[in-house]
């Protein structure tokens, strides 16, 4: 193995070993690519500021690179402090004329809208901190007469673009008269689908503000939804809070208390493409690691073999951490329903490298799309959080042809990863075939936590909790929508503390199989403490035909509440959608696949036979055990020890075995069965066990 060191006070000229290390990416690489056979680069403490991507490719192959000491990959600029000026009431104020960036702008974004990198951020000491907003928490909801125009309609086919007139706090409009760059944001319809776009015109006179574009997705503003609004130097008043003034260039922030601004690091993201780019490349690795400070994402994998990021935290990223595999060009605001039907006018989109653009509405309408996302890939013992739009896009693998990927995401930690949108933004978003999250440790998000499309995935292991704070008629796991989505397995975790935070609607729950779901299974689960509303801890809207059995369901009200009283058959025969995506049997159409073929018939026969035959059980078979304030069948619940201390729900009765048995047959899992009520607690240990770097 030939090795080489770089340094912060290197120079380029040297030979690059450990008493003369280089200074640049670029020299290291050059020298690398000479070479073949293993190549590590020890990367010595220090910071690495970052304003172009880092391209890595097929020259690249088993190349490994490894930090020694603490080290910075910095996509931002360490302010000046002496530079810090008062400015009033507490106020402190930097010029940035001479920083020569863009700042870029919050921009247009939420539920089903394209990522957009964020805008220029202030963190202070490594922690973000509050852009300035009214209200400074939550949101208003609307009064019935507050909707004056709710703006065209795209789930209608109202392609028009009429933006939206909302009247707000009179008074405080009062005061954002001359605010040039502020943006609505909030719930404007559902409390699933959170949405901020740009005020285009404050009408003081009428108490009013129109947005510059019209609420992107299917339902209108209604009087229960709510907003708030953000970036509005007139509402800079708390501890922690900052605004940037794109046009004068300037930088206002009230730093809190206990921080001494002579002292402290003042740094802003500048960076506005990918910090590292893996493409095509095998047995790459980045260990050890701090990426921070970016405006768009941190490292970008396309294609490959085995390429492994071990033990980095990722922090202050402006949308997700890690992308593997393509996103879509952004769609057109306005002229798209985001269910697959665009204006005529829209211009069509296209898989592209290193964004993730329209990405979602990319795999809504062409669901058998591969992102070439390469295989056997891992993002292992990372620590993700503080980011603007989610944390890692875990793709690849081919529906087509059931090509599994292989790729995971292994004893990671993620919270707070969605400072800047709140949902459809999971902490790991997984798509393709056989892809893995296991034993990672995911908490404190305002909607979901992890979203599958695709087959064959596996979630095992995972500690989930304090999610879907803020969303409702959601899920710590969501899927749906698709039929032919099935073959998973959910089994061994954690899923616990969860509330609906908006009791006027629907509901929350741990794992939730949307619009016809059917055929994945979940087992030797363990559900404490959710409190769902609606919801049991899974739900279904309509689908079914769900293999749940040998979970344990503590103190959860309600426990199970499934509907499964849709007819999958007539779905898939009638509703254009589903017809599309269960018989396309164009292998280069990507709209769907074919389960009538010799592939997808082998695979799955039952789903065959659903779609063929109508053949489904009448209604799903559940045997679990369900405990609600009796602690007896563990050994010490009262200080969170819940392995079982006595065998609880074995069936009585053969016949009821054998019902169990034949329904996990006709759904193909005979080889995971146990029998029922045997859930081996040591699972929950090793979740805890795998995480040794766990900060809660």
């Amino acid at each position: 193995m030939t090795v080489f060191y770089l340094s912060p006070t290197g120079n380029d000229k040297n030979s690059g070993s450990k008493s003369a290390p280089l200074r640049s990416f670029a020299s290291v690489l050059e020298k690398a690519r000479a070479l073949d056979g293993e190549k590590t680069v020890i990367i010595e403490a220090g910071r690495y500021l970052f304003r172009e991507t880092l391209e890595l490719d097929k020259r690249d192959n088993n190349t490994h690179f490894v930090a020694d000491g603490e080290v910075y990959f910095d996509g931002g600029v360490v302010l000046d402090n002496s530079k810090i000026e008062d400015f009033k009431d507490g106020i402190k104020k930097i010029d940035l004329s001479d920083l020569g960036v863009d700042f870029g702008e919050l921009g247009n974004r939420g539920f089903r809208r394209p990522y957009v990198n964020a805008p220029s951020e202030l963190f202070i000491n490594s922690t973000a901190q509050s852009l300035a907003r009214y209200p400074k928490k939550g949101i208003i909801n609307y009064l019935e007469n507050d909707i004056v125009d709710s703006g065209s309609r795209p789930r209608d086919k109202d392609y028009g673009c009429r933006p939206a007139t909302l009247r707000l706090d009179g008074e405080k409009i009062k005061r954002w008269a001359n605010a040039k760059h502020a943006y609505l944001c909030g719930y404007p319809s559902q409390s699933w689908a959170d949405e901020c776009v740009k005020i285009a015109k404050i009408d003081v006179e009428n108490g009013t503000v129109t947005t510059d574009e019209p609420h992107l997705f299917s339902y209108q503003f209604t009087h229960h939804s709510g907003y708030f609004v953000a970036n509005l130097l007139e509402e800079l008043t708390d501890e922690g809070e900052y605004y940037i003034d794109i046009d004068e260039k300037v930088l206002y922030f009230k730093p809190s208390a206990d921080v001494d601004t002579e002292a402290a690091t003042l740094q802003i993201s500048v960076m506005d493409s990918v910090m590292v780019a893996i493409e095509g490349a095998s047995n790459v690795s980045f260990d050890g690691i701090t990426f921070e400070n970016t405006r768009s994402s941190a490292i970008y994998i396309e294609g490959g073999d085995g390429c492994v990021i071990k033990n980095c935290e990722f922090r202050n990223i402006g949308t997700l951490a890690i992308q593997i595999g393509q996103g879509a060009s952004p769609l057109e605001s306005g002229l798209n329903d985001c269910h697959g039907d665009h204006a005529p006018n829209a211009k069509s989109f296209h898989p592209i490298s290193r964004e993730m653009g329209s990405w979602a509405e990319y795999i809504y309408e062409f669901a058998a799309w591969d992102n070439n996302g390469g295989k056997n890939h891992s993002v292992e013992g990372c620590k993700i959080h503080d980011c603007g739009a989610g944390g890692v896009l875990l793709g690849g693998g081919n529906r087509k042809k059931l090509i599994p990927a292989g790729n995971r995401v292994y004893n990671c930690e993620f919270w707070s990863v969605n400072r800047l949108e709140k949902t459809n933004k999971p902490a790991v978003h997984v798509t393709g075939v056989g892809n893995t999250v296991a034993h990672c440790l995911i908490h404190d998000l305002p909607a979901m936590a992890v979203c599958l499309h695709g087959n064959n995935h596996t979630i095992e292991f995972n500690d989930i909790h304090h999610v879907v704070t803020e969303a409702s008629d959601s899920g710590a796991v969501c899927m749906g929508r698709d039929m032919s989505e099935i073959g998973h397995v959910f089994r061994n975790n954690y899923i616990h503390h969860l509330k609906n935070a908006v009791e006027t609607d629907l509901g929350v729950c741990a794992m939730y199989f949307d619009d016809w779901d059917i055929f994945n299974t979940v087992y030797d689960n363990f559900f404490y403490h959710i409190e769902g509303g609606g919801f049991g801890v899974v739900h279904h809207t309509c689908g079914g035909l769900l293999s749940f059995h040998n979970n344990f369901i503590i103190d959860c009200v309600p426990g199970i509440n499934p509907d499964n009283m849709s007819n999958s058959y007539i779905r898939m025969h009638r509703d254009p959608t589903a017809m599309k995506r269960v018989h396309t049997v164009d292998d280069n159409d990507l709209g769907g696949v074919d389960v009538t073929s010799p592939l997808w018939r082998e695979k799955y026969p039952y789903l065959y036979d659903v779609y063929k035959n109508d053949a489904r059980p009448e209604r799903a078979y559940y045997n679990n055990l369900l405990v609600y304030g009796k602690y007896d069948a563990f050994v010490d619940a009262k200080n969170g020890d819940f392995t079982q201390a006595a065998w609880y729900g074995a069936p009585s009765h053969r016949d009821e075995y054998d019902w169990q048995r034949r329904t996990d047959v006709v759904m193909g899992y005979e080889d995971d069965l146990v029998p029922p009520h045997r859930v081996d607690f040591k699972s929950i240990g090793l979740i805890k066990k795998q995480n040794l770097t766990s900060k809660t």
